[in-house]
């Protein structure tokens, strides 16, 4: 597929917008322009621009473009302008001609006004001498947007099915409507994911991409939903088996099913347009390429996990963690979540492994040659923690809430669950920080690269 049969997707984050709303009461005039500095990152059917920062000076702006860094420009304008956003509109485009030459994209957005009130957005991407418009906006945690194309609104969205009217009498028509035009990536469909991934289906999810390469096994049985032993008797990829489990609740989901590995490069490239992305394993590696996925992608993150702890015979603790992993909160290095000796053991192949432990000749072990430990957990501490996850999931695609932590910890046989938040703060120290935004250019901050023992990712 050739550059100009790509469909242009355009990314921002909720910060972005919150600057949009605060240049615009600090202005004096009916609207507001503004430079942003954007990236713009290649799938094989897209071109994915985000918007690395909003308001830089101009003047500095043009220095970025050594760091793959490109300039555009956004006008703001309230809602309440002259003939509304029709009429903005119309006055934004007799200029984009003149300037698009000098910037990769021209936005108008109109900011509503209340929190309730939809974005309003039209966008322009410049190539070559010629524009194209933008095909889809997706706002970080802000699924109220009309994207506008060659000067017609969005069409009105479809009426939802009788089997969803529980849900929209709780959370409204247009929350379903939310729901269907979003796209969700959820990596890992064992114990967790497989939980998850139907809800997000039977809530109304459009487009659900599911990330997993092992197949279900004897010990998955007891947690891993929808598998049966003849799951386990003829090999089935834990991705199909949740693939067709969503078939099954709705046949009008677009459903794809990836048998891979995050960070691999065709996993990448379906967060680069999901609207939300669920960690949903229990490995160190997939955690940090997560947390770094969605930093560089502008993709909200959650992240969950559940595990038993016991002394003497007794459990002491049944454990759920949920961690947000938005483009602006600490990583898990910052967070003290990651173990560099497991990450060794993870992205060893069995021939290094074997070598290791050949050279340590019947001595000392090196650690990262050791058997990965197993996590304890049962099925109905992964469902919750899934179900947990994919409700947070649900709240921002509909936007009716948000989750109420940073990372949640619950203890499901303490004294009231002892639910705990635990804010935690970006390490100075940490790379992280800097890779807000950049999308493939920010490939320099990934925490690894794919080794090469692994298999190449193909969908199922």
């Amino acid at each position: 597929m050739s550059d100009r049969d790509k469909r242009v997707v355009l990314r921002l984050s909720r910060r972005d917008l919150d600057g949009f709303g605060a240049a615009l009461a600090a202005a004096t005039g009916t609207f507001v322009d503004l430079p942003i500095l954007l990236v713009a990152s290649e799938t094989r059917e897209a071109l994915v621009l985000t918007v690395v920062e909003t308001g830089v000076d101009a003047a500095v702006a043009p220095e970025a473009g050594r760091d793959g860094l490109t300039v555009g420009r956004v006008r703001i304008v309230p809602a309440d302008a002259g003939a509304g956003f029709a009429g903005a509109l119309e006055d934004w485009q007799r200029t984009v001609a003149t300037r698009i030459a000098d910037t990769s994209c021209m936005v108008l957005v109109e900011l509503g006004q209340t929190a309730d009130a939809p974005v309003e957005v039209a966008a322009v991407h410049g190539a070559g001498g010629s524009a194209a418009a933008v095909e889809r906006v997706i706002i970080e945690r802000v699924p109220q947007v009309r994207l506008w194309r060659e000067g017609h609104p969005p069409a009105l969205p479809d009426l939802p099915p009788e089997r969803v009217a529980r849900f929209t009498s709780s959370f409204g028509v247009e929350a379903w409507q939310r729901l269907r035009r979003a796209c969700a990536v959820v990596i890992g469909a064992g114990g967790t994911g497989s939980v998850a991934i139907p809800i997000l289906a039977r809530a109304g999810v459009g487009r659900i991409v599911i990330v997993d390469t092992d197949e279900i096994s004897a010990s998955n049985l007891e947690r891993t939903h929808a598998s049966f032993p003849e799951h386990v008797a003829a090999p089935t990829k834990k991705a199909v088996l949740a693939r067709d489990h969503v078939r099954q609740i709705d046949p009008d989901i677009d459903v794809v099913a990836i048998d891979g590995r995050l960070p691999q490069r065709a996993v990448v490239e379906a967060i680069a347009e999901a609207d939300v992305l669920l960690g949903c394993t229990d490995q160190h590696t997939s955690r940090l390429a997560l947390s770094d996925v969605a930093r560089r992608f502008l993709v909200p993150a959650i992240d969950c996990g559940g595990l038993i702890e016991g002394a003497n015979g007794h459990v002491t603790g049944q454990i759920i963690q949920l961690v947000l992993f938005r483009p602006d909160d600490p990583c898990p290095r910052c967070r003290g979540m990651i173990n560099d000796v497991r990450v060794a053991q993870e992205l060893m192949s069995p021939q290094e492994r074997a070598r290791l432990l050949a050279q340590s000749a019947g001595g000392a072990v090196p650690p990262e040659a050791a058997d990965i430990p197993q996590i304890d957990t049962v099925g109905y501490i992964t469902t919750v923690s899934g179900t947990l996850a994919a409700g947070y999931a649900i709240g921002w695609l509909t936007g009716r809430f948000d989750p109420p932590f940073e990372r949640m910890q619950m203890n499901l046989v303490a004294d009231c669950l002892d639910v705990t938040n635990r804010p935690q703060r970006i390490d100075p120290a940490c790379g992280c920080r800097h890779a807000r935004g950049l999308g493939d250019a920010g490939q320099v901050f990934a925490p690894f690269v794919p080794p090469a023992h692994w298999p190449p990712p193909r969908t199922v």
